[in-house]
């Protein structure tokens, strides 16, 4: 009877493994069909052939494919740390290590790809009939903060790769294409540090179609501010951790787009006119808005 129970127990077991590898192998194809669409996707917008609809509800169905691809991509790390801490160590393993941290290159690279299109295309907004400017202002927000996290994700993929290799893996292939997607990284930089700059009296900024007593342009409230139909063009893009001071003339400056008050000073000479804008603190002064509108008072 002993024998026959132990028999009994090899066979489930064995039914178990074969289950287990089974599954394994369906995961791993349907796997390898997200990484070739992820591929395939990717190309699209490095191609710049990838376009969809000036939208603000598309723009938000972006935000949210990333924000899932995102998660998918923790639940990718976590995995593969798991498999890291088993004490299975064979080829197969390897194979799906491996295959995952691919899946986990493409997510990163798709996200980083879709973050630059919506900061790219999103002024197109603007020129949207009843755009609405507070909404808008919001999603412009809401990418740059996106592209912070897809960088510190970034950043967490590097670790693991470290990881990997401890463990005597090698990754060459998965670590060329890694360094070549750097570039989109710096774009996602670009984006976090970059902000776009100007001032000028009452008149001329009027005169230039920047202000707009109705208020719209970066959805602040109506007060004055941007005028909503405004180019950029007329605007200095600045590097925000390389910009500490904003050197004007003038009696007076009035910060038109919202900045913390605690977060700058502004500086006189000797004969109470205006010398420069100081930005005390960064990451408080740029919380809000990554344009700077500074109306001059002579």
């Amino acid at each position: 009877m002993k024998k026959v129970t132990t028999v009994l127990f090899m066979a489930l077991m064995s039914l178990l493994i074969i289950s287990c590898s089974t599954k394994t192998k369906k995961d791993n194809t349907a796997l390898k069909a997200e990484i070739a669409e992820l591929k395939k996707q990717n190309a699209e917008f490095a191609g710049e052939t990838y376009t969809m609809a000036s939208e603000i509800g598309e723009y938000r169905l972006m935000l949210e494919e990333i924000d899932e691809s995102v998660a998918i991509y923790d639940d990718k790390n976590h995995t593969v740390k798991s498999m890291l801490a088993s004490d299975n160590n064979d080829g197969a393993l390897e194979e799906d290590i491996l295959l995952h941290i691919e899946h986990m290159h493409g997510l990163s690279e798709n996200s980083k790809h879709k973050v630059a299109y919506l900061e790219k295309n999103v002024k197109q907004l603007r020129q949207v009939d009843n755009a609405d400017e507070e909404e808008i202002h919001l999603l412009e927000m809401e990418v740059r903060d996106m592209a912070y996290t897809i960088v510190a994700r970034d950043n967490e993929i590097g670790a693991l790769h470290e990881m990997v290799i401890a463990e005597g893996i090698g990754i060459a292939v998965l670590s060329e294409a890694y360094i070549e997607q750097a570039i989109y990284t710096d774009v996602l930089k670009e984006i976090i540090n970059t902000a776009f700059f100007v001032a000028g009296t009452k008149k001329e900024l009027k005169e230039q179609g920047i202000l707009d007593m109705e208020g719209g342009f970066i959805g602040i409230g109506r007060v004055k501010t941007l005028n909503d139909n405004a180019s950029l063009g007329f605007m200095i893009p600045i590097d925000i951790q390389q910009t500490d001071i904003i050197e004007l003339e003038g009696k007076k400056a009035e910060l038109i787009t919202p900045h913390p008050i605690d977060s700058y000073t502004i500086t006189y000479d000797k004969d109470k006119n205006i010398t420069s804008v100081g930005i005390s603190n960064k990451l408080h002064f740029w919380q809000e808005t990554n344009y700077l509108v500074i109306e001059i008072k002579e």
